[in-house]
């Protein structure tokens, strides 16, 4: 009962912050929730928004960072109320991981920034493991992604 109680407050704030930061851009036109597929997919998805994190905040593009920060917010989400056997300890982790992570973001410090995203990292590998696929793991990028998005400096 207390850990379903747990996971049901934790997806209402995670709902919550996720719904209040996203702009209506690219939402479903019925306004229905986007379909979900299997986990492992679903960590696909969170793997490339890690990456595209990771390189967003090392070339100090902090709206891209931001954004890529709400949508892993939403992946997250997302994972916890479809697949209720995730230990509740590793994504209450996950999110605080994310939270200082955020506020590095909002406040432009790229040397907040990067200890905040390895501690993000750390608490991904420390989910894997205590799943049992710990030979998942997650590391910074060390070079951009995709060929197709920049990571140049803005122009100012």
């Amino acid at each position: 009962m207390r850990r379903a109680l747990c996971a049901a407050a934790l997806a209402a704030c995670l709902t919550t912050t996720a719904s209040t930061q996203e702009s209506g851009f690219a939402q479903r036109p019925d306004g229905g929730a986007p379909s979900v597929g299997a986990l492992s997919d679903m960590m696909i998805s969170i793997l490339h928004r890690h990456a595209i994190l990771g390189m967003a905040g090392a070339s100090e593009k902090w709206l891209l960072a931001e954004y890529e920060a709400r949508q892993l917010r939403v992946r997250f989400m997302e994972a916890a109320q479809v697949y209720r056997n995730i230990p509740i300890e590793t994504v209450s982790a996950a999110t605080r991981a994310l939270d200082d992570l955020t506020e590095a973001i909002t406040a432009k410090n790229k040397a907040q920034f990067t200890p905040r995203f390895l501690e993000l990292t750390r608490t991904c590998n420390a989910c894997h493991a205590s799943a049992g696929i710990g030979f998942v793991v997650i590391e910074t990028p060390r070079t951009i992604p995709f060929t197709n998005q920049s990571f140049a400096p803005a122009p100012k």
